[in-house]
């Protein structure tokens, strides 16, 4: 089985090996300093024992093969970066470079420059600058943010797409492009079109191949996978031998986890930083340790009481789904009654009970529970089941 069909077909175990590429290209950045290194959290291999993720693979699979650009859709940290790497991989320029380009903090002016170099003698530039088009020829362009680049930005973008062909910055002529473009988001390019900020032509010719990127509530089932994956990480790198317990990863199915995979191994670091002993069998968030928890509970709040549209509900918005339907089958039996002093949890109880009138069967249904959970966490929480 090569490369493709294990990406088709979710992998041996749910985890799929991404070889480093040998001609990732990352060169000092010019003035705007956009191309981005590697750095020690990449993940290298994929974690996909949830349908989410295979269905990504999936996608990533049948789109790699073709020259067609890409657009990956998703929230931050949910591994843009890889799948784009995945993809190049798996494409017809695996044999040239592949080069990241960070658009996320350049002006664009210097994102011009980035992109598409410069002749001698252009704006005070005493010799020649070859931009990112020309250095990425033969292999793949990864722009990462395609949602800051200006109207004009947008035409240059779509010429070389349409017309495989640019000029550098001072340029009299324009040169032949070979790249395969990847453009990333997490922007919503449909309401930029609507407002005519972001160009239609444009917006059609790469929604063609878009692939959307799951978040970690997507996908708990692949939470364990995660964890073991940090874990062997993170002792490699410091000549260390932490694990995390199976009752000890219950609080992760808990938590919204806002900035995805980047998010969990930042607490995950942090639980291993604070770790006593090589087992961890408790989280800091169970010992008032966790500053995010705090955090998120804030900000629950406040969007409870902030203004809502007419029919709406910020205090169900942020207590349902409590997990997709099928991160149960991943879940231990006991996970919610064994966190009773969770009180993200009991605000989230209390919501789905508000919403569902008092119905536990519906609140059950709401909250993607049985409805046995549901009755152990209400005991635990001592939450009184009444008529709302």
């Amino acid at each position: 089985m090569d490369c493709a069909d294990k990406l088709a077909a979710g992998g041996v175990m749910g985890r799929i090996a991404i070889p480093r590429c040998a001609n990732d290209v990352c060169r000092p950045a010019g003035r705007g300093g956009s191309r981005k290194a590697r750095g020690g959290h990449e993940v290298d291999q994929i974690i996909a024992h949830s349908f989410a993720m295979k269905r990504t693979l999936s996608a990533v699979a049948k789109i790699a093969p073709t020259r067609s650009a890409v657009l990956l859709r998703g929230e931050p940290g949910t591994g843009k970066d890889v799948i784009a790497r995945a993809i190049h991989i798996q494409s017809q320029h695996r044999a040239g470079p592949f080069i990241k380009v960070c658009c996320d903090y350049l002006d664009n002016e210097d994102i011009l420059r980035e992109l598409f170099g410069c002749e001698a003698g252009f704006s005070g530039c005493a010799a020649g600058y070859p931009g990112d088009i020309s250095l990425a020829s033969g292999g793949t362009l990864f722009i990462s943010e395609i949602g800051h680049f200006s109207l004009p930005l947008q035409k240059r973008l779509l010429r070389i797409l349409q017309e495989q062909r640019y000029k550098p910055l001072g340029g009299k002529h324009t040169l032949p492009s070979d790249v395969r473009i990847i453009c990333a988001t997490e922007k919503n390019l449909e309401q930029m079109m609507a407002q005519g900020t972001f160009l239609a032509e444009l917006y059609y010719r790469i929604h063609i191949a878009t692939i959307a990127l799951p978040s970690l509530r997507e996908r708990k089932e692949d939470i364990p996978g995660l964890v073991n994956y940090f874990f062997e990480r993170y002792n490699h790198a410091n000549h260390m031998t932490l694990s995390l317990t199976e009752d000890a990863q219950a609080p992760l199915y808990l938590c919204h986890w806002p900035g995805n995979v980047r998010d969990i191994e930042n607490c995950l670091e942090h639980a291993a930083i604070q770790a006593r002993e090589d087992v961890i069998h408790q989280l800091p968030c169970l010992s008032g340790r966790c500053f995010r928890q705090r955090l998120n509970q804030q900000i629950s709040r406040q969007q409870e009481t902030a203004p809502q549209e007419p029919g709406g509900d910020a205090a169900f918005a942020q207590a349902a789904p409590l997990w997709p339907a099928e991160t149960m089958r991943a879940m231990p039996a006991t996970t919610i009654a064994s966190h009773a002093d969770d009180e993200d949890l009991r605000y989230r109880l209390v919501a789905a009970l508000e919403k569902s009138g008092g119905v536990k069967a519906k609140a059950a249904r709401l909250l993607h529970v049985t409805p046995r959970q549901l009755y152990y966490a209400l005991k635990k929480l001592h939450i009184e089941v009444k008529k709302f």
